[in-house]
Parts: C-alpha cells; structure tokens; sequence
C-alpha cells in the first residue's frame, strides 16, 4: 500500500485487516484490556520522548566537547562535516604547483597566500567587529564568548582580551573601534577585560574609552628583548606582568605592523591559551609557512582569510580558532 493508492483501495484493506482480526473479548474484559493497551501505549510515548531528548543531547556533545565548550549547539552529523573538511582540505596548493609548493612565490607574497593555507573551519555566526574601521577584525561567534568565559571547566575566569597595535605607523591617531564593538557584543562594559597595547599611547592626548584598559607598550618576541627598548614587552612578560598565567585568552588581536614575525613562535607557550587569533600578517618574510604549521599543531583550525585590497593583497587578515586535540583525530 502507497500514498498512491485509491481511497477506494484502501478502503478495501482496512477491510481484510478488520476481518482478520479476533472477535471482541466479552464486555468486562475489553474494558481490562483497553485500559492495559492505553497504558502500554502512554510509557512507550513517554520513553520515546525520554529518548529523543536524551539522543538530542548526546547529539551535541561531540561539538560542545572538541570546540572546548564554545558550541553547544551544533548536531554531530553538522560538526562531523567540519570535521571531514578540515581532514581533508590540502594546506597547499601541491596538485597545481608541485610537491614543494609551499616555497613556490615566496618573492610574491600575495600569489604565495593564493595558494597556502585557506580557510578550512566555518563558524556559525562569524561578524566583522569594528565595522568598517581599519584595525576591524572578522571574529567568530563573538556572542558566544561571554558566554563561554563564565563556564570554562569551572574556573572563575571572565572574559580576557589582548588587542596590539591601535595606531597608525605614521598617525598618533587611534582608533578603538574593535574593543568597544567587541565589548558591546559581548555584554557591555565590565562584562569583559580587554587590555590595549601600543607605546604610542605615551603621547596619545585622546580619550579612553570605557571599559578599555590602555598599557602604553608594545608586543616584542624574545629575540629583540636584549635590545632592552624602552616600551616594548615580550608577550611572556606581559602575562606575567598582569597576572594572567593560567588564564585562557580569549581573543588575541595583532595588527602591529610587522611584529608578528618576531612574535609568533611565543603566541602559544606564554602562560595564557588564546582561543581566538585574529592577526594581519604584514607581507612574508619567507618564514611565513612556520606560522601556520605551528598554528596546526596547536589545534587551531583557519575560520577566515582575507586580503586586504589596500596594499594589492601583499597584508592578509587571518582569523584562528582553537580545538581540542580530538577535532583532529
């Protein structure tokens, strides 16, 4: 029998399935039996609903635990196509270009972005924070960070954001147009700590906005630090200076100009676990490959790639999300 059938048809069948049936038990046991059937019928629909609730449930714990709590709401046959697309998403551009294409354009950085390390990972609800200013930085579900920050495996740790590099190179303008739409998204001012880093901010004559807490020096790697430059900080030192070790990050912004291929290599192993990184990348310096092979091995998945059009596609906007160590298994 099919939704095709006529309702002469099926009218038919009812029919030879009626007949079929056992006559009618006597008055009183009917009653019995009515009653015994109703009642089997209301526990099978009760633990049909128990069931389903209990597999939603499991059905988004593979999400909630390999994102490190940060989604808690996507279904496993979703996350497991995030997954299979990072697994097998090639980081370079092999198949065009030959096995060592990754030092293939490294004279050219716009074609050698071109062809390494594009996006792999999604987010759901992935915003440009800052609109349409130039330190803006696309992020991924910034709703959701608040909300991951007073649930992080039972520590009390609120929200915590590092954000280098506000100034122009040649300007003391400044522009907090990131923080405080970051901080807005994410509950307004107090809801989290947002720390703001430039040793221009020595002479910045401007007003601070609330909620921001200004530091007026700049982020270092370890390999400058014997210059002993007055107004420069290693990022281990910065933690450290503010207390932070143990703390998970969670957004690190670095738009500095060129610092981030002194700093990478202290990004992740300076006593804080950055969730998110949202960095410009300012030309390649032939080095440039390193930073995503250590970004991969420390489980962070690629959520955004842009080219900044500006400078013909020689700066690039990246933004990274970490997992845990399962996502990748």
């Amino acid at each position: 029998m099919t939704l095709r059938d006529t309702p002469e048809r099926l009218q038919t069948t009812t029919a030879e399935i009626v007949s079929k049936l056992p006559p009618p038990l006597p008055h009183r046991r009917n009653k019995h039996v009515y009653l015994l059937a109703s009642t089997i019928m209301i526990l099978f629909i009760c633990h049909s609903i128990v069931q389903a609730g209990s597999t939603n449930e499991e059905n988004y714990e593979l999400a909630q635990h390999e994102s490190l709590s940060f989604f808690d709401d996507i279904p496993a046959s979703t996350w497991q196509a995030k997954k299979e697309r990072v697994h097998n998403q090639p980081h370079h551009n092999d198949h065009e270009l030959g096995l060592r294409s990754k030092y293939t354009n490294r004279n050219s950085p716009s074609k050698w972005y071109q062809h390494n390390w594009q996006v792999n990972f999604d987010c759901n609800s992935e915003r440009n924070i800052g609109g349409t200013s130039e330190g803006s930085k696309w992020t991924c579900d910034p709703q959701r960070i608040a909300k991951t920050s007073s649930s992080k495996h039972g520590r009390d740790d609120s929200c915590l954001v590092y954000s280098f590099g506000r100034g122009s190179p040649n300007s003391r303008s400044f522009d907090f147009a990131f923080e405080t739409h970051l901080l807005q998204v994410v509950g307004g001012v107090g809801s989290c700590e947002i720390h703001v880093f430039d040793h221009r901010l020595d002479d910045y004559g401007g007003k601070i906005p609330e909620g921001i807490i200004p530091h007026n020096w700049s982020l270092e790697g370890e390999i400058d630090a014997p210059k002993a430059r007055k107004g420069y900080m290693t990022l281990k030192e910065i933690v450290h200076h503010l207390g932070h070790e143990g703390r998970t990050l969670d957004v690190m912004r670095v738009d500095c100009e060129g610092c981030e291929w002194h700093t990478f290599p202290e990004w992740l192993k300076s006593g804080v676990e950055p969730r998110q990184l949202l960095v410009s990348f300012h030309g390649a310096p032939r080095n440039e490959d390193e930073v995503f092979e250590m970004m991969a091995q420390g489980n962070y998945v690629i959520f955004h790639r842009e080219a900044d059009t500006r400078y013909g596609g020689l700066w690039q906007e990246y933004g990274f999300l970490r997992l845990d160590s399962s996502f990748f298994v």
